[in-house]
C-alpha cells in the first residue's frame, strides 16, 4: 500500500540493508540474495563506518557460494579507508591476489588504499601504492595523486616523495 513502518523509516542506511538481507535469507523466502545484494549491504557497512559487519557480510557472500566482484572489493576496501584499517586494506588486496585471482584492483581500490595510508599516516606505503597502481597500467585520478602527495606531509613529512610525486602528475 505504500505506507512506511514508523519503525523501518527510524532505521539509517546501514540498517535497512542489513534487515533487507536478513528478510531475504529467512526460510521461505522467494528471492534470494546476490552479489549485488551483499555489495549493497558492505557499502551500507562502510558508510556508516563498520568495516567488523562489511568483512562479516564478505564472508557470508563467499559461504552462500557467492563470487566477490570487484564491487565487492571496493566497498571493503572502502570500509578500511573510512576507519584508516591499514591491516585491514592490505588483507583485502591479499585476498584479490591470493584467493581471487580473477578479480584485479582497479583504480577505485587503489584509490581508497592510498587514502587509507594517508589516514594511518604512512605516506611511504600510498607512494608505494601509487607506483603499483601505474605500474599495473592504471590512471590515477588527481584527487588520488593528491591524497598521495598529502600523505607525504601528514606523519613523517617526505619532501622528496612529494616533489616525486608531483613529477609524476
Amino acid at each position: 500500500d505504500g505506507s512506511i513502518d514508523p519503525d523501518e523509516a527510524l532505521l539509517g542506511p546501514k540498517e535497512k540493508a542489513l534487515s533487507l538481507l536478513r528478510a531475504m535469507k529467512a526460510d521461505g523466502s522467494r528471492i534470494k540474495p546476490n552479489v549485488i545484494t551483499y555489495n549493497a549491504a558492505i557499502r551500507a557497512c562502510a558508510e556508516a563506518f563498520d568495516m567488523d559487519q562489511a568483512f562479516a557480510l564478505f564472508e557470508d557472500l563467499k559461504e552462500q557460494g557467492l563470487e566477490p566482484s570487484v564491487v565487492t572489493y571496493g566497498s571493503l576496501m572502502t570500509a578500511c579507508e573510512r576507519v584508516g584499517n591499514l591491516e585491514a586494506a592490505s588483507k583485502v588486496m591479499r585476498t584479490m591476489r591470493e584467493e581471487d585471482g580473477h578479480v584485479k584492483p582497479n583504480e577505485v581500490i587503489f584509490g581508497a588504499a592510498i587514502s587509507c595510508c594517508r589516514k594511518a599516516g604512512e605516506g611511504d606505503r600510498a607512494y608505494v601504492l601509487l607506483q603499483k597502481m601505474m605500474k599495473e597500467g592504471l590512471s590515477p585520478n588527481t584527487a588520488t595523486f593528491n591524497t598521495a602527495l598529502m600523505a607525504q606531509f601528514e606523519g613523517k613529512a617526505d619532501l622528496q616523495a612529494a616533489v616525486a610525486i608531483y613529477k609524476l602528475l
